[in-house]
């Protein structure tokens, strides 16, 4: 009997103990719960300070965006919370140009022009910026990759060479007799040679012409032999085939009727 009241113990002691730890994480658990709800509450119900996006789009009011430099966000922040504006800050941690965007509502945006003018924080011009951003990309490329001085070398040599050849026809005008008649009415032994070659070349091809036969007598030709071998062919042909000969047909004999 003592086995048994043992085992009898042992079993409400483990049922009593697997409730208290089972209330205890309840209890843990009831308690974070409670925390969470009323922080969703709170941040939901917040009408200053810095908040999640969610809960400006949620709000369905009008929104607007500012332009902060990234040096006068920690002033901006603690302005708009002592203003009491809501703000949400987007933030893109992939860009470079120094300049975060400022989610508001639209009916605090008169509050968040006395922050600039108060402050003294400067708008940002957009147009600037890029100016600056490409300024400073154009500046690295060429400290990245600088230019050789052969460059340089072979434009100079360019441009030299360039006004050489403009001065040339300068000199030679000056070599040319001044008066405009006697050039005319000396002949220029240049034109002698020139008109060689064309003499020539008509001659070569009028030698041509003559030696190229006609295209459309060799059509001709070649139609006539093609008619020819056809001609012989069906000849042939005929004469190959045995003649028919026509036989009159024979006359049938009656039988006599016996009497």
């Amino acid at each position: 009997m003592s086995y048994s009241g043992d085992a009898a113990e042992q079993v409400v002691r483990m049922s009593l103990e697997g409730a208290e730890v089972a209330a205890k994480i309840t209890g843990a658990g009831a308690k974070q719960v409670a925390i969470l709800l009323y922080a969703i509450l709170r941040e939901q119900k917040k009408t200053k300070g810095k908040t999640r996006l969610t809960n400006m789009l949620r709000s369905g009011k009008e929104l607007k965006v500012f332009a902060v430099k990234d040096t006068d966000l920690k002033q901006f922040c603690k302005a708009s919370k002592k203003y009491g504006v809501l703000y949400c800050v987007l933030k893109d941690r992939n860009a470079d140009d120094g300049i975060t965007d400022v989610m508001v509502r639209a009916e605090d945006a008169s509050k968040i022009n006395r922050i600039f003018e108060r402050f003294q924080l400067a708008t940002v011009d957009m147009g600037s910026v890029k100016s600056e951003i490409e300024r400073s990309r154009r500046e690295k490329a060429a400290e990245e990759f600088p230019e050789p001085e052969r460059c340089a070398a072979e434009s100079d040599k360019t441009a030299q060479l360039v006004d050489s050849m403009l001065q040339k026809p300068d000199k030679e005008q000056e070599g040319h007799t001044p008066n405009p008649a006697q050039a005319r009415t000396t002949k220029s032994p240049q034109s002698e040679p020139i008109s060689r070659p064309s003499e020539r070349s008509e001659r070569d091809i009028s030698n041509r012409e003559r030696v190229r036969p006609s295209v459309r007598q060799e059509l001709k030709d070649i139609k006539a032999e093609q008619a020819a071998k056809a001609a012989e062919k069906a000849k042939d042909r005929a004469e190959k085939l045995p003649a028919t000969e026509h036989h009159a047909p024979k006359k049938k004999r009656r039988k006599r009727k016996e009497r």
